[in-house]
């Protein structure tokens, strides 16, 4: 997944792109703050595909 850093926690698109978005198995949601977990991995995961 190529989500961004600070996208939705569900689905990891950006705040402003977001509105109401479809995603099993959340369904219908609005934009969610990611976890810090989350915020981590995507970083790493970025970081991972710069260095391929």
């Amino acid at each position: 997944m190529n989500a961004n850093p600070s996208g939705c926690r569900w689905c990891g698109i950006e705040q402003r792109e977001h509105a109401r978005r479809w995603k099993p198995p959340v369904g219908w949601h609005t934009w969610e703050q990611p976890t810090q977990a989350q915020i981590k991995q995507r970083m790493q995961d970025r970081r991972a595909r710069r260095t391929r």
